[in-house]
């Protein structure tokens, strides 16, 4: 327990540092981490904060290890706010979604804002993977960096639109790319790294699945889509080791994001179809 609370206490969180500890920051060699995911509906067994808990707690263990590997740097959690874009599946309670402006204004805000201070570096983190969202997201990181002195990076967009995960994640003998919402992986990132909030029900619930890309499906929520316990997946096959692994992939992304952009180096991006799909799919 003592070491936990030790770890804890190493990171820096900017709703806990007084004005002058903020001024006092070499902002050259500081990096600020903003996680952002909407409450959303996440099927039967699953917290509406899946997105939200699992963003805010992988940027903090990254902070965690940043310390000790990159020591020569500051690292500061800011709150994490608890709004994203989920409007195909407001038809069940604790779905709250927020317009694609709502989100690209607010961290339009935070970043010039942290840019006036003086700060240089800013990671997104958000495990929502909503086109409209991501799209909010983008926005308002061009925005930032063409009008502030402030570099931006959303890391885990790129890496899951990738194929990175496909590429890396061990030998299962099933397409986890039909696990698209409350299936296999985010289950298992659950019964991981919060199993108390994993309603055993998951145990039961059949596989499902539904082509959400497909141009027949735009605009329709869940329910529209025969989805009416809202889940697309296999979450019955959950299952904690690959939780770890999927969990230590996002932790691990962060660190390599904060440490390439602080060095200047080239950075994953997002394929251009999915960037062509974003511009499509912006609600307003």
């Amino acid at each position: 327990m003592k070491n936990k609370k030790s770890s804890i206490s190493s990171i820096i969180k900017f709703e806990e540092l007084s004005w002058k500890k903020i001024e006092d920051l070499d902002k050259k060699k500081t990096i600020v981490f903003l996680p952002i995911s909407p409450m959303e509906e996440h099927g039967p067994h699953l917290p509406v904060g899946t997105d939200y808990l699992i963003s805010y707690q992988a940027a903090s263990d990254a902070i965690r290890i940043l310390n000790k590997e990159r020591s020569g740097l500051k690292y500061i959690l800011f709150p994490a706010i608890p709004l994203g874009f989920c409007g195909f599946n407001t038809d069940f309670p604790g779905s709250i979604s927020s317009s694609g402006n709502t989100i690209k204004n607010i961290i339009i805000d935070i970043g010039s804002n942290l840019a006036k201070h003086g700060f240089k570096y800013l990671i997104i983190c958000t495990y929502h993977m909503s086109l409209p969202h991501l799209r909010a997201i983008y926005s308002a990181m061009k925005k930032l960096e063409r009008k502030y002195d402030i570099k931006c990076y959303e890391p885990w967009s790129p890496y899951f639109y990738g194929g990175m995960i496909e590429k890396n994640e061990p030998e299962l003998g099933f397409d986890t790319t039909k696990e698209v919402h409350a299936g296999f992986r985010e289950t298992s990132l659950i019964k991981y790294q919060y199993p108390y909030l994993l309603d055993k029900s998951y145990k039961t619930l059949q596989s499902i699945y539904r082509d959400l890309n497909s141009p027949k499906v735009i605009y329709k929520k869940f329910k529209d889509l025969g989805l009416k316990d809202g889940y697309v997946g296999s979450p019955a096959r959950a299952d904690a080791d690959y939780g770890r692994w999927f969990y230590g992939e996002t932790v691990n992304t962060y660190i390599k994001a904060a440490k390439d952009l602080f060095d200047g180096k080239k950075l994953l991006d997002l394929p251009k179809k999915i960037k062509a799909e974003m511009k499509i799919l912006f609600f307003k």
